[in-house]
């Protein structure tokens, strides 16, 4: 089937549909008379187009260079790319290329003792026996100075397989959060929606803005800081770091928030674009170790395309 068949089956229904047809054949004038009709029906879509348009200008002036044992590094071609982009684009596209442009936060880098980047994992062996698997894009500051076995989570998410120590207790730092080990497997996100889940055994959990007695958490269980308070839940204690496995569970969530999960396994960008599609709530188990596969499932599932624009930028879209 050629591009022209192709496109007599499916119409494009939005601003990044039409873009990438008409990137496939951009000399078919037939098409190009159907886009300029389609653009002038509603003004809306004159503003998408143009959103559109200026994002994938500005991305086309960044070079990826490849790399098979790190995360993709880009590069400017031009200077003065940085400013074009801040002062011209939306907040939402400025954000999505600063973030593809210019990677993990400079100053977090020189804080941290070990950072992943996009698509990586790293697992840390401590002196002490103990076990850090760290998701992608985290950065992770260790200290064992004195006696002290502390570690502090500053971005991201990292599984803690902890060797019990009653005399040096293993503390982990996560914003406000202190979390004790008590000889146990525990997950630790760090940010604004920082939490705590333990998979074996059981943590203490003190929280800096709270004056409240520390916190016991047992096995199956999740604590997170909601509004300034501590909140308790429960959770499949299998479930704990399984993405450690390679592997991710959604229960009804938000098909937003299971890209942005499954974004953190693929290399560059992916952003879900349609009306209402970020909303709505998706279930199942996804492969991270095959994220782009995944996300070719919940696609499916929701009667949405993924749209690869280039190697490092992925379009969900409906």
């Amino acid at each position: 089937m050629n591009v022209q068949d192709e496109v007599e089956e499916f119409q494009p229904s939005n601003a990044a549909e039409w873009f990438l047809v008409l990137r496939d054949d951009p000399d078919d004038a037939g098409l190009r008379a159907r886009f300029e009709l389609w653009l002038r029906e509603k003004p809306e879509r004159q503003r998408e187009w143009a959103q559109i348009a200026h994002t994938m200008s500005v991305l086309r002036r960044v070079e990826p260079i490849q790399d098979t044992t790190s995360p993709v590094v880009l590069k400017y071609r031009a200077k003065g790319v940085r400013r074009r982009v801040v002062a011209s684009l939306s907040f939402t596209a400025a954000a999505a290329v600063a973030g593809l442009i210019w990677g993990p936060d400079v100053l977090l880098c020189l804080r941290a003792d070990h950072v992943t980047g996009r698509a990586e994992t790293r697992t840390i062996a401590l002196g002490d026996g103990t076990q850090i698997i760290m998701a992608p894009e985290s950065a992770l500051d260790t200290d064992d100075t004195k006696g002290q076995r502390e570690v502090r989570l500053l971005k991201g998410e990292a599984l803690f397989t902890v060797t019990h120590d009653a005399v040096h207790p293993f503390r982990v730092k996560a914003g406000s959060l202190t979390i004790t080990d008590v000889g146990t497997v525990f997950d630790v996100k760090a940010g604004g929606a920082a939490d705590v889940a333990v998979r074996e055994g059981c943590v203490s959990i003190a929280h800096v803005a709270s004056h409240d007695a520390p916190v016991l958490l047992n096995a199956g269980q999740v604590f997170q800081i909601k509004a300034g308070k501590g909140v308790t839940t429960t959770i499949a204690p299998q479930e704990v770091g399984l993405w450690a496995q390679g592997l991710y569970v959604a229960h009804s969530q938000p098909v937003s928030e299971v890209v942005g999960v499954l974004g953190h396994y693929m290399r560059g960008t992916v952003l879900v674009h349609g009306h209402g599609l970020g909303a709505e709530t998706v279930s199942g188990l996804y492969k991270l170790s095959d994220a782009r596969s995944a996300l070719q499932t919940l696609a499916d599932g929701q009667n949405a395309r993924v749209w690869n624009v280039t190697s490092w930028l992925t379009i969900l879209n409906r």
